[in-house]
């Protein structure tokens, strides 16, 4: 009997990958494309290999559909994502293209901006890009908080002077309670980025997806969200590189648990203590980089968020393998994120 049955996509995290080149990235592209995979994801993040340049170089080669997991909206003015995501259609031969959208995580993205509003960003990011790839015509002061951050003229309008070829398919990447009822109000989907193992052993992942589902029909009582998860496996000969390669990205998502206020209980069911995380946060508001901040990440930490360390320490690094993990049923796509070289 099968254990999941729905859509299985690869995510190229870039700060974890930043030893692949992009013509790399589009080689690993088009290596999951032969193997089956449906969908290639790429986060964003600054100082890293551009999200949407990345995506480009993808579809110029490769026959696959395309995703933002996620895209941080106050990394790029949203006249200029238009324009991109437009355009980024016309190499995608009419395969939907995925938009997650979410404010950033909690350890890089402060160090570069300020998260200002991030529930009025978010959304109203993702109905203006809606409204402008669905070539609508758009006024600025419709967009109040876009327009006034980007400062975009109030008496202003936008138009795509082309139409998109392609559908657009919008997602939420938040995990707080708000973020959930606005993604289940505005958003067609939910990505649970990088969470999905931690909620899930905390015992708050049906209670999250619930959020959204009871906001998103109260907007539109036939309204069924899609649902995304992000399964880690760090996978190597090198049982050490396995273990060590994920650090770069549990340094900064394990904040999310300060700002979800786990209880003591919670941590004490992770098997990590929470001063242990309070020094992460405390490194990356002193500015530490990532890379810096991963010193701070023990084995008990990884082994929250990745699964494969010790199953999979001897086997092949570009192998799929059986995830240890039981699968929760409210998802219906997974995506899997890049192994280590």
């Amino acid at each position: 009997m099968p254990i999941f049955s729905g859509e299985l996509g690869l995510q190229f995290v870039t700060h974890l990958a930043n030893h692949y080149t992009v013509p790399d990235l589009v080689r690993l592209a088009q290596f999951a494309a032969d193997k089956g995979f449906r969908q290639i994801w790429v986060n964003d993040n600054i100082r890293y290999r551009g999200q949407l340049v990345v995506l480009t170089a993808i579809a110029s080669r490769v026959p696959i559909q395309l995703g933002t997991a996620i895209m941080v909206p106050y990394f790029h003015n949203p006249l200029d994502v238009a324009d991109c995501l437009a355009a980024l259609a016309e190499l995608c031969g009419g395969r939907e293209i995925g938009v997650g959208i979410a404010r950033g995580d909690l350890g890089q993205s402060p160090q570069h901006v300020q998260s200002l509003k991030p529930l009025a960003m978010v959304s109203e990011t993702a109905r203006f890009l809606r409204r402008t790839l669905g070539g609508e015509e758009i006024l600025y002061r419709d967009y109040p908080f876009l327009q006034d951050f980007y400062r975009l003229n109030p008496n202003g309008k936008f138009r795509l002077a082309f139409k998109p070829k392609t559908e657009f398919k919008f997602y939420g990447g938040g995990n707080g309670p708000l973020s959930l009822r606005m993604c289940g109000r505005v958003m067609d989907g939910l990505i649970s980025s990088g969470t999905y193992i931690p909620m899930l052993k905390a015992g708050r992942l049906p209670g999250m997806l619930a959020t959204a589902d009871q906001a998103a029909k109260e907007s539109e009582p036939n309204k069924r969200l899609r649902k995304i998860c992000e399964l880690n496996v760090s996978i190597s000969r090198d049982r050490e590189k396995a273990i060590e390669f994920p650090k770069r990205q549990v340094a900064h998502s394990i904040l999310q648990w300060e700002a979800l206020g786990f209880t003591p209980e919670e941590y004490a069911r992770m098997g990590v203590e929470r001063e242990q995380v309070l020094r992460l946060k405390e490194a990356f508001e002193s500015g530490a980089t990532v890379e810096e901040a991963a010193k701070l990440v023990t084995e008990r930490m990884v082994k929250t968020y990745y699964r494969g360390s010790d199953q999979f320490a001897s086997g092949s690094s570009r192998a799929g393998a059986a995830i240890g993990f039981n699968f929760y049923s409210g998802y219906p796509e997974i995506a899997s994120t890049l192994p280590p070289a």
